[in-house]
């Protein structure tokens, strides 16, 4: 009878510490867990009246001009605030324009809302400057959620559709190419140059600091790239320690393993 008692309690204490444990991890899963976008719901808080025409009228004034004036920051003050060249820009906001996402909507209300250009402007401001997607908001007039989501797409359309296209070796009529362009150059047989740059690494832990430490002090971590003037970028390696030089980091480079073994 004894023996029975001890196990029925020795179950029951199982369980209960077993339940405790579920609802634990079941209140921390709450904790994380972000709320599911679920649009327009009774009792749920009315959008920001955010003046979509406001914010497209500022980036047309800002960056393109309007009602014929010329716009009030320059193409090299629009190439070091977006990263890329207004060429580069306006090609891929061409190629996204009439996407379902980007598109411009009318609402219900039949009111327009965001323009095409402030998505892609949003989410250019993002990776410009690595900051939070709410940020542009008072500029771009979009929600945290709309250029969190433009950045995303953004992203997956430069790796999935432009990546295949600049990011790879070139093809033989290429090579033949870019051979013929530098035998006229005077380097014939040359196909193109090396060279390797240190991006600083802030958050470099301190136990590797010493292996990623440059001749700068900093620490730096190398990239090694070969970019032709089409431009195509025909190699890319980056990840190499900062205490490498241009040199020694060749023997970590999968083009010299290559070169190396004829392939």
């Amino acid at each position: 009878m004894l023996n029975d008692d001890l196990t029925t309690a020795t179950v029951v204490a199982s369980l209960r510490a077993t339940l405790l444990l579920l609802r634990k991890r079941r209140r921390a899963s709450r904790m994380v867990e972000r709320p599911r976008y679920r649009g327009s719901l009774s009792g749920r808080a009315a959008n920001r009246p955010r003046d979509f025409a406001v914010g497209l009228h500022g980036i047309l004034r800002d960056y393109f001009g309007v009602d014929g004036l010329p716009p009030v920051y320059s193409t090299d003050q629009f190439e070091r605030r977006f990263r890329v060249p207004r060429a580069v820009f306006f090609s891929i906001f061409n190629v996204l324009k009439d996407r379902p996402f980007w598109k411009q909507r009318i609402n219900a209300t039949g009111q327009p809302q965001a323009h095409p250009l402030q998505k892609v402007v949003g989410a250019f401001r993002v990776l410009a400057y690595g900051e939070c997607p709410d940020r542009g908001d008072e500029y771009v007039r979009l929600s945290r959620t709309k250029i969190g989501k433009a950045t995303k797409l953004l992203n997956e359309y430069v790796v999935d559709e432009l990546g295949p296209v600049y990011v790879r070796p070139p093809s033989q009529r290429e090579f033949e190419r870019i051979l013929a362009r530098n035998a006229l150059r005077g380097m014939p047989g040359c196909l193109g140059s090396l060279d390797c740059s240190h991006w600083e690494w802030e958050g470099c832990p301190k136990g590797r600091a010493g292996t990623f430490q440059a001749r700068n002090g900093k620490r730096t971590i190398v990239l090694e790239a070969i970019c032709d003037e089409d431009p195509w970028i025909y190699h890319d390696f980056s990840g190499a320690p900062g205490s490498l030089n241009d040199i020694n980091v060749l023997y970590q480079s999968p083009l010299y393993m290559d070169v190396m073994t004829g392939k």
